[in-house]
């Protein structure tokens, strides 16, 4: 059963507002080939779409991606912007890359992101309290505490590093025109008031980088063992060298550390000031600086909820068989939601603890279930697809959901729909 590409390479690629990301995979080992920048904001609307110009650049780096990676499997993560189209103009849009590229534009959802996030940052902490997970972006911070996998408080505040740059203009003289304390104290009187005490924080954005480049005094980690983690940061250390960041290190300076892209260290010390003001504000002691990113979540745990189909009738052991090793990721199955078939082999397959259930009301749970899924899994071994697959394979595509064949569809227009083969 060829449900599973665990032996071949893939590309994943990031696609945000600005830039595409491009990573490659080898097992569970993510690599950076490279980031291209695309105004995607550049007149973008919600009702038409990307604007043509940048549209094209976005076709032409697929297509360049595929030629240059012919025997990988691609995968597409769209983010930020392209949540905010029209029902109609994301399946326009999603119909638009399959059909120039044979790729699928996967828009993930804001709480799906947040999930992949949350998996990267925290997948390998095992101390038995909750650790913080600081996120801060150009116009918004994140807060999420953590116990093991679970996100048990959230905040998100709604200012970041533009907000602080544009209250304290001052920031990016050559030497700070503001003291970084002022800065400090003039947003943890924002900050909101957590249930939880933390010890440990992980910082996320790029902060691993950063703190190296910018020679922050790092430890080796020792609270947890993460190849993606390797070091941390005292409170103590942490605020010593944001002050001299402040008033001995040069905007300059700064910039010539990152010579590729010098404007990203333009944030730099409004950020730090972000992230000193919350360690502040929840005592935190230690800082796990990182680079994590949602693509290395998704090589951790690429789906939350799963909704698979296929023909109960003629493939039921094949289909449990993808099942099980969905379960074994801690995929939950949302349909179908039971194993044991009451009658096999019938015309319409009824399992065990559905036996009250009409079959209209069990393909009204089944289509329902699509919508909460990430996506829609379909068992076709040889290519196979029966009726009532057919039936929610359309309805998934109305609704642009990502559709996964676990081969090859044999039927022609099953190949014309934006859809990807393989696990």
């Amino acid at each position: 059963m060829s449900t599973s590409t665990k032996n071949q390479s893939k590309i994943l690629v990031d696609i945000g507002s600005s830039t595409v990301k491009v990573y490659k995979q080898k097992g569970s080992a993510v690599s950076p080939l490279f980031t291209r920048s695309i105004p995607f904001k550049e007149r973008f609307d919600q009702d038409i779409g990307i604007y043509e110009p940048n549209k094209t650049e976005l076709f032409e780096l697929l297509n360049e991606i595929k030629d240059k990676h012919p025997d990988s499997q691609i995968k597409l993560y769209a983010t930020a912007l392209y949540r905010k189209l029209t029902t109609k103009a994301k399946t326009e849009l999603i119909y638009e890359v399959f059909v120039r590229t044979g790729l699928f534009f996967n828009i993930i959802s804001h709480e799906l992101e947040n999930f992949y996030l949350e998996i990267a940052l925290v997948g390998k902490y095992t101390k038995d309290e909750p650790v913080l997970l600081v996120n801060i972006g150009g116009g918004s911070t994140e807060l999420v505490a953590m116990y093991g996998n679970e996100a048990v408080e959230k905040r998100n505040i709604d200012f970041g590093v533009g907000t602080i740059l544009t209250n304290f203009p001052k920031l990016n003289e050559n030497y700070s025109g503001h003291d970084l304390q002022e800065v400090v104290e003039s947003i943890k009187e924002k900050l909101p008031e957590l249930q939880n005490g933390f010890s440990t924080a992980i910082y996320n954005g790029g902060e691993l980088t950063y703190m190296r480049l910018a020679k922050y005094k790092l430890d080796k980690n020792l609270i947890f063992s993460d190849p993606n983690h390797p070091n941390t940061i005292s409170a103590e250390y942490f605020l010593k060298r944001n002050r001299e960041i402040y008033s001995e290190v040069s905007i300059n300076d700064l910039k010539n550390l990152m010579p590729d892209n010098p404007n990203w260290m333009l944030g730099s010390r409004a950020c730090c000031a972000i992230a000193q003001a919350v360690f502040d504000k929840y005592n935190v002691k230690t800082i796990v600086p990182s680079d994590s990113n949602l693509i290395d979540g998704v090589v951790r745990q690429e789906f939350r909820y799963v909704t698979i189909s296929g023909s109960f009738r003629k493939h039921l052991p094949y289909i449990l068989e993808a099942r099980k090793k969905l379960v074994e990721g801690k995929v939950q199955v949302l349909s179908s939601r039971f194993t044991e078939p009451k009658n096999p082999g019938e015309e319409f397959v009824v399992f065990t603890g559905e036996e009250n259930a009409t079959p209209l009301e069990l393909e009204r749970h089944h289509l329902d279930s699509i919508n909460r899924s990430d996506a829609l899994i379909v068992c076709d071994p040889e290519g196979y697809v029966g009726a009532s697959a057919l039936i929610e394979i359309g309805y998934a595509q109305s609704i642009g959901k990502r559709i996964i064949f676990t081969e090859k569809p044999e039927e022609f227009m099953l190949n014309t729909l934006p859809r990807e083969v393989g696990l």
